[in-house]
């Protein structure tokens, strides 16, 4: 069976872009008739494939392709001498506007059984709806050998629950760069925002809480190793982005393990990232110190305290949005919930991320018996992991908050667009 190589070279971190009426050229191009090799006949035989996966919504809340290349390890094998492989992605789109971008491999850090496997490499980028072409170019910079490939591709109609305009400013394709967590989640290079909140003209504060304490476990399951961040970041970005000056935005980063506000920024019309990321890596360091481990039975009541002084500095109409992973405290946690006094009304949202869990075997006790069969192994079957217990949610209970539990981006963007109506008073003042 061949074994597979998969080499994630997403270099749109790596180019300087012109942004304009061209689209986004990538000066990488300017040393090759890309053009001009996309009419030849005669091409160097690579054995190779291309194609652009099916568009998904991220939790960007933006639709992503995956051009995913797939080269036979042989072809490599005979060029590992050679200096690099180029690889050049061009997407156009029905206007004309070409979007590109570029990576290498170096072929002489190939692996030493690469000849056995096949090589994967796949840029990723934002979409909007809209036909594409897309064409991809294989370049050996040694011989000059090159290959190319090309293809239609359509992108269906927006969802329906987006709030107008969500997408107006964004640029029709925009690559994501190759980054490590958390900067994979975040995407700080990416330079389209968007503006959900377009639509609100008067004055209103947006409030938007995250905790960033790991979640409640979920008894027998295992989580994806991705972890909760891979998509609340992303979620508190998209929400950031609301695109109308009269929201005034707060976010605030809490972790509730250290009873610590780790991150706070007000005012916000971009996410400070340099300084969001540094509370992340202070927020995620593996020692607790011997106070907030002997305090552990504070912990609800200092996320109750931060709710309650961040809406007492709102003015109406205001929004809070908290976003969290299910929490469960401490045993003996003190639990009471938040107290209505001298708080302005404020519609609250509660966006609890469950993290996708993998189903576990079901495995019957040894010595047990059932239809004439020993137990003790394995029996084939499966069992559904209990939903995580979440705490959090009944200390806000008497601001009657809309709780949406998302596992998918498609859930955020109804809870987006719930926001949206509170923003702009459509949905009228929560009442209590």
């Amino acid at each position: 069976m061949i074994r597979c190589i998969a080499l994630l070279f997403l270099s749109g971190a790596l180019a300087s872009y012109l942004f304009g009426q061209h689209g986004s050229l990538d000066p990488a191009f300017e040393k090759y008739p890309f053009e001009k090799w996309l009419g030849e006949t005669g091409q160097t035989r690579f054995h190779w494939t291309a194609k652009v996966s099916r568009p998904e919504l991220s939790f960007h809340q933006r639709l992503r392709v995956a051009v995913e290349v797939s080269l036979d390890g042989r072809d490599l094998e005979t060029r590992r001498g050679n200096n690099k492989l180029l690889l050049l992605v061009q997407i156009t789109d029905q206007a004309g506007k070409r979007y590109q971008d570029h990576g290498e491999v170096e072929l002489s850090r190939l692996d030493e059984n690469i000849q056995a496997a096949n090589l994967q490499y796949t840029w990723s980028a934002f979409v909007l709806p809209g036909d594409y072409r897309v064409a991809v170019a294989m370049v050996d910079t040694t011989s000059g050998e090159h290959s190319t490939r090309e293809a239609q591709f359509r992108v269906g109609p927006a969802a329906r629950e987006l709030p107008p305009d969500t997408w107006a400013a964004l640029p029709a394709v925009e690559f994501a760069g190759k980054e490590e967590p958390p900067e994979g989640w975040f995407l700080p290079s990416i330079e389209g925002k968007l503006q959900w909140a377009a639509a609100v003209h008067s004055p209103a504060h947006l409030n938007v809480i995250l905790n960033v304490a790991p979640s409640a476990p979920v008894p027998g399951a295992r989580r994806v190793p991705s972890g909760d961040l891979s998509a609340l970041l992303p979620t508190l970005k998209a929400i950031s982005e609301t695109g109308s000056p009269s929201v005034s935005d707060r976010v605030e980063l809490l972790d509730l393990a250290r009873r610590k506000a780790v991150f706070d920024q007000k005012d916000v019309r971009e996410l400070d990232w340099p300084r969001l990321k540094d509370s992340l890596g202070e927020a995620n360091t593996a020692s607790i110190d011997v106070h907030s481990l002997s305090d552990r039975h504070h912990d609800a009541q200092f996320f109750v305290t931060q709710v309650r002084s961040i809406l007492r500095a709102s003015t109406e109409p205001c929004a809070l949005v908290v976003l969290s992973s299910p929490v469960a405290f401490e045993s003996g946690e003190d639990l009471e919930q938040i107290s209505l006094e001298a708080l302005p009304s404020c519609h609250v949202f509660y966006i609890r991320y469950q993290a996708p869990v993998q189903r576990v075997p079901f495995e019957r006790p040894m010595g047990g018996r059932r239809g004439g069969r020993m137990g003790g192994g394995p029996m084939g079957r499966t069992r559904a992991p209990l939903a995580a217990i979440d705490q959090l949610e009944g200390t806000l209970k008497p601001l009657k908050p809309k709780v949406f539990d998302v596992e998918k981006p498609e859930q955020v963007t109804k809870a987006l667009a719930e926001i949206e109506k509170a923003l702009t008073g459509s949905s009228g003042h929560s009442e209590r």
